[in-house]
């Protein structure tokens, strides 16, 4: 035995207590998809008059932070309340794709080319893929609702052939604005990759790194999508151990 050459094991954990909310606010005259319906959020009770405080909550289901389902252009696609419950967890590699002017297409190669410059540059089979683009920082100014960066459909096949479990971004949608064919979202939906849409800002915060995240939407049943909770956990290394 050659007890002078002890491998060490580096051990990873989750750190719980430094998540961080990835989801936009639901509010009045928030920013939406051109073209889908206007939310309006409106107190109904309250304590004063009834006791409680109630609200009335009037939206669509791809407002705001939210999971699209295969459901959303497909028929007989999975419904959003049959995704297993655990696919909403995973973890996740953040690619930094900033340096693209808005309103750009994310090639193949752009994705090649962050995912080079995260702490762990090869995708898993079963990762999550979260985009930060820059949009999110330009969030409720009207002029970038109809012009934000995207993910070309050559960049979803590139996606699907390494088998991730879903991809976010953190703007309005995934696809070019007004597109007729959709081919990024049928892409993706077609080979069971749910998409996260809409994710704030603060992804920033975790540019090239890998993390947990989680993103639990409301159980819409046959749903082609709902809004979600998002949620980034740090995954901190503990150091090695014999």
């Amino acid at each position: 035995m050659n007890y002078g050459n002890k491998e060490k094991k580096i051990v990873y954990a989750y750190d719980f207590e430094s998540a961080v909310d990835l989801t936009q606010e639901l509010e009045n005259d928030m920013p939406v998809y051109p073209g889908d319906p206007i939310p309006v959020f409106k107190r109904t009770k309250t304590i004063s008059k009834n006791g409680v405080n109630l609200s009335d909550l009037n939206l669509g289901s791809h407002t705001g932070t939210h999971i699209d389902a295969p459901r959303h252009f497909f028929e007989e696609g999975t419904p959003l309340d049959k995704i297993p419950v655990s696919d909403f967890i995973g973890e996740a590699i953040v690619l930094d794709l900033s340096f693209k002017t808005v309103g750009e297409g994310i090639s193949p190669e752009d994705l090649e080319r962050a995912l080079a410059k995260t702490s762990s540059s090869n995708l898993k089979v079963g990762d999550i893929v979260l985009c930060f683009t820059g949009c999110s920082r330009l969030w409720g100014r009207p002029e970038v609702n109809s012009n934000f960066t995207y993910l070309t459909a050559e960049g979803a096949k590139l996606l699907v052939s390494k088998r991730v479990r879903a991809v976010g971004i953190d703007f309005l949608s995934i696809e070019k604005f007004g597109s007729k064919t959709h081919d990024t979202h049928k892409e993706l939906l077609a080979h069971g990759v749910f998409i996260v849409e809409s994710l704030s800002k603060e992804l920033e915060r975790f540019l090239n790194q890998r993390i947990l995240f989680m993103c639990f939407p409301i159980k819409f049943k046959d749903g082609d999508g709902a809004p979600c909770r998002a949620v980034a956990v740090p995954i901190s290394q503990e150091g090695g151990r014999d």
